[in-house]
C-alpha cells in the first residue's frame, strides 16, 4: 500500500481511535518490571543494590558519582536492549536512557547523602509501540529502591548546578569535590557517549575534577555476593545443557552453525535472555582459532569441534568450553592432546593457595604440566608453545569481568582454560571451567557437565543415538 492510497483515510481514522484507547487505559495497566516481585529487580533484592550505592559513596566521600544508562538507539535495531553493566549493578534498572547521580555526605555543605535515578517521562504516544513505561515520581522510586526519581529533562540543569557550586569550585576554604564518572579508554573510546559527556564537561566547567570511576567498580563487582553467584551458577547450569544439545548435533555432514542453533535453542529454553557473548563452534582447521565464530563450516569426519559458549542469565554470564570428536570417538592423537589439556587443567587447580596464588602463578602451573609432558610436535618440541592464551580471566556480568588481577579473594569468579592449538595438524583442544574462590579454596561451579575424555564420547554416542533413530523411523 502507497503512502497517498485512500484507503488509509480509513486506516488513519482506526489508529486514532486505538490511540485514545491506549490513553485511556495506559495508567490502569500494570508495568512489566512489577511482575518479577516488589522486592527484587532482575532477581537480586533491592537492598543489595542500595548497599552497593552506599558503599560507593563512602569510597568516594570527595566527590560526586554521575553514570549514563544506555539508550535503545545506541544498539540499534538487532539488539534486545540490555542496560550498562555498572549502571546495572548500581541500581538493577533496565529503564533506557537513564542516569545516575549519588551524592555522598558533606560534599554540599550541611547536605547528608543523597541518590538521584534520572528517567524519561512518560510519552504516551512512544507507549504505543512499546508498552507502559514507569516516569519519575514516587511510584519509581517505591519500584526502583531509590531516593529519588526524577525526570532526566531535569538532569542537565541538576548537574550544572551542583558543578557550579562552591563545593566544585573550592570556594570559602571548602574542598575542591570531584566528579567521578566514566572515562572510556581503548579503541572504541571515541564513539562512546561517556566519551562525550567528559568533553562537554571539560569545556563548560573547566574547574571540575573529573576522575574515572571504572576502577573503583570494578573491584567492587569482582567480589561476588551469594546472589551473585546464585546467578551465575545458573547461567552456567543453562551453559551445560547448551553444551549437552552440541553434543546431539555434531557429527560428520553437520554445519557449524545447526550445532549453534541448537546450543541458543537450549539457552533460550532454560530462561537464558542471550548469549553472553558470540557462541565458538571451531571444527578442524578453526579448533585452532581462538575467537572464531563465523561457524559456517561443515563439520567433516575425524574434525575436533571446540565449542565455547556461554548463556547470560539476569545480566550474568557462563563461560564453558568442551571440545567434541565429530565422529564420536577420538583418535590417539586428539586423546593424548585433549588428556594433557585435562592435566595442565587440574595442575592449575591443584596449585591453588587461597591468599597466595595469582591467576600468573596457575598459568605457570598450567604451561609447566604442557612442557614436563613427553607428547611433541612434528619438529619434535614441547606442546606449551601452542598454548597461546592466558589461562583465566574474571567472570561475572561480562565474560572477561573488570577488576584487578593481583589478588584472588575469596568471593571472586574466574575460568581456568588452557588449550593447545596445533594448526599443522589441524587440531587444537581447549577445556575451560567456572571457579569460585571461598574460605575454603576453590568451587568448580561447572563440575556438573562432564570433561573426561570416555565421558564426553559416551555422552556423544548417547546423544548421537537418540537424535538417530527418530530420523530412521521418519524416512521409513
Amino acid at each position: 500500500m502507497k503512502f497517498n492510497d485512500p484507503r488509509l483515510s480509513k486506516l488513519r481514522a482506526t489508529l486514532s481511535v486505538l490511540a485514545i484507547s491506549v490513553t485511556l487505559l495506559t495508567p490502569m495497566l500494570s508495568y512489566p518490571a512489577a511482575a518479577s516481585g516488589e522486592d527484587q529487580l532482575a532477581n537480586q533484592p533491592k537492598p543489595e543494590y542500595a548497599k552497593r550505592r552506599q558503599a560507593l559513596m563512602q569510597k568516594l566521600k570527595d566527590g560526586v558519582v554521575v553514570l549514563i544508562g544506555a539508550r535503545e538507539e545506541d544498539q540499534g535495531e538487532v539488539a534486545r536492549f540490555r542496560q550498562k553493566n555498572d549502571f546495572m549493578y548500581l541500581t538493577g534498572v533496565e529503564t533506557p536512557a537513564a542516569f545516575l547521580m549519588l551524592i555522598p555526605a558533606g560534599v554540599v555543605p550541611g547536605k547528608p547523602a543523597s541518590e538521584t535515578l534520572f528517567i524519561p517521562p512518560r510519552n504516551l504516544r512512544h507507549e504505543r509501540w512499546t508498552g507502559p513505561q514507569l516516569g519519575p515520581g514516587k511510584e519509581a522510586e517505591q519500584l526502583f529502591g531509590i531516593q529519588e526519581v526524577a525526570g532526566s529533562d531535569k538532569f542537565k540543569e541538576r548537574l550544572n548546578e551542583l558543578l557550579n557550586s562552591p563545593s566544585f569550585k573550592g570556594e570559602g576554604g571548602v574542598p575542591k569535590a570531584k566528579l567521578y564518572t566514566i572515562v572510556p579508554t581503548g579503541q572504541t573510546a571515541e564513539i562512546e557517549r561517556e566519551t562525550h559527556f567528559v568533553a562537554r564537561i571539560r569545556e563548560t566547567s573547566p574547574q571540575a575534577t573529573i576522575v574515572d570511576v571504572s576502577p573503583i567498580i570494578g573491584e567492587m563487582r569482582k567480589l561476588k555476593s551469594p546472589t551473585e553467584v546464585a546467578l551465575l551458577q545458573k547461567a552456567i547450569d543453562i551453559t551445560g545443557e547448551g553444551q549437552r544439545e552440541a553434543a546431539r548435533a555434531i557429527r560428520p555432514g553437520a554445519f557449524e552453525y545447526e550445532a549453534q542453533a541448537a546450543i541458543e535453542a537450549a539457552f533460550t529454553r532454560s530462561g537464558s535472555e542471550r548469549p553472553g557473548y558470540p557462541s565458538i563452534i571451531g571444527s578442524g582447521i578453526y579448533s585452532t582459532i581462538l575467537h572464531y565464530d563465523t561457524n559456517r563450516k561443515k563439520i567433516e569426519a575425524g574434525d575436533l569441534v571446540v565449542v565455547d559458549v556461554g548463556a547470560e542469565y539476569s545480566y550474568y554470564t557462563a563461560d564453558i568450553t568442551r571440545t567434541f570428536p565429530a565422529s564420536g570417538k577420538f583418535t590417539a592423537r586428539q586423546r593424548e592432546v585433549y588428556l594433557l589439556v585435562l592435566d595442565a587443567q587440574r595442575a592449575a587447580e591443584k596449585s591453588f593457595k587461597l591468599g597466595e596464588s595469582t591467576l600468573a602463578m596457575l598459568h605457570g602451573a598450567a604451561a609447566a604440566t604442557m612442557k614436563a609432558s613427553p607428547l611433541r610436535d612434528k619438529e619434535g618440541s614441547t606442546l606449551e608453545k601452542y598454548f597461546i592464551h592466558g589461562l583465566s580471566h574474571w567472570l561475572g556480568m561480562d565474560v572477561h569481568d573488570v577488576g584487578d588481577y593481583s589478588t584472588l579473594p575469596v568471593g571472586s569468579v574466574f575460568t581456568i582454560e588452557p588449550g593447545i592449538y596445533i594448526p599443522e595438524e589441524k587440531l587444537g583442544v581447549r577445556i575451560e571451567d567456572d571457579y569460585l574462590v571461598t574460605a575454603n579454596g576453590l568451587v568448580k561451579l561447572s563440575r556438573a557437565l562432564p570433561s573426561e575424555p570416555g565421558e564426553i564420547e559416551r555422552l556423544m554416542t548417547t546423544s548421537q543415538g537418540s537424535v538417530s533413530a527418530p530420523s530412521r523411523t521418519a524416512r521409513k
